[in-house]
């Protein structure tokens, strides 16, 4: 992803989120070199994009089975309303997780909204599990967060 990209992506983020992130952020995104941000483009139309920030740690601060030198949280996917449900989305999360790996990160984790039920049947059906709430993660509109993970492995990569 670019900051040429940027008027594109905010575009999808109003269309797709009930609280869309701003120009703004995004270009703080962009600036952060532990932030992996990219588009997906079909006949050189952005119709989605998603990112990951990549934590080095030893802490076993998502209550996982064990530790992990290498973490990435999912911080964002989204893909044109219009071409939802046809595989998109699964290609980029697959692409995402891919460089991860690539990185180095054996887990990742994310948040979504519990109402999000299309997100956690989609989550779920690419291997990620419920590990635990955070109340009042979406202040805005009074909702919880459900944080789902999912281990990662070197064969992963495609």
């Amino acid at each position: 992803m670019s900051k040429e990209d940027l008027k594109d992506v905010v575009l999808i983020e109003k269309r797709v989120f009930k609280d869309p992130w701003s120009y703004r952020f995004f270009k703080l995104l962009l600036r952060d070199l532990k932030n992996y941000m990219v588009t997906l483009k079909l006949d050189d139309e952005i119709i989605g994009y998603g990112g990951y920030h990549l934590l080095k740690t030893n802490t076993n601060f998502l209550n996982t089975p064990k530790l992990y030198k290498n973490i990435i949280h999912l911080i964002n996917i989204a893909i044109k309303p219009e071409y939802q449900r046809k595989g998109y989305g699964t290609f980029l999360l697959n692409k995402l997780l891919t460089s991860g790996v690539k990185a180095g990160a054996e887990y990742c984790y994310l948040e979504v909204r519990p109402s999000n039920i299309p997100a956690i049947s989609f989550y779920k059906k690419a291997g990620f599990k419920i590990i635990g709430v955070i109340e009042d993660y979406y202040t805005k509109w009074r909702e919880d967060a459900l944080v789902m993970g999912k281990e990662l492995k070197p064969t992963f990569i495609l």
